[in-house]
C-alpha cells in the first residue's frame, strides 16, 4: 500500500506540473529563466594574477555579473585582460577619474 501511495502522489505532482507548464504564459516565464551561471560573451574565463602596469590600460568593462565577478581591462594595444574584482590593486585602479569604463565588447574573449 506505501508504494502505491507514493506513486499516487508521484503522479499527481506530475500532472500538475505538466497542466501548469502547458498554459501560455507559463511558458513564456519559463523561456526568461536563466538555464545556469552568466556565461556570456562578456564573462571572463581565465583571470591574469599579475598586477597590471596603469601606463599601459586605456579603459575597462565590467563584467562583474559573472561567475565570477571580474574587471577587463583593456590595454592601449587594443587587448582585453580579465582580473579579479576583489583584488585591491584593481579596486584602486577603479577609482582613477582617468581610466574610462568603456562599453561592453561585442566578441567573446577569455
Amino acid at each position: 500500500m506505501k508504494v502505491s501511495m507514493a506513486t499516487l502522489c508521484l503522479l499527481v505532482l506530475l500532472l500538475t506540473t505538466s497542466i501548469l507548464c502547458s498554459q501560455p504564459e507559463h511558458k513564456e516565464v519559463i523561456a526568461r529563466m536563466p538555464i545556469g551561471i552568466n556565461l556570456s560573451a562578456d564573462c571572463c574565463l581565465k583571470f591574469y594574477t599579475r598586477i597590471l602596469p596603469r601606463r599601459l590600460l586605456k579603459g575597462y568593462r565590467n563584467a562583474i555579473r559573472c561567475h565570477p565577478p571580474a574587471i577587463s581591462f583593456v590595454t592601449i594595444k587594443n587587448r582585453e585582460v580579465c582580473t579579479h574584482f576583489e583584488d585591491n590593486w584593481v579596486q584602486e585602479y577603479l577609482q582613477d577619474p582617468d581610466l574610462p569604463l568603456l562599453p561592453p565588447s561585442t566578441l567573446a574573449w577569455n
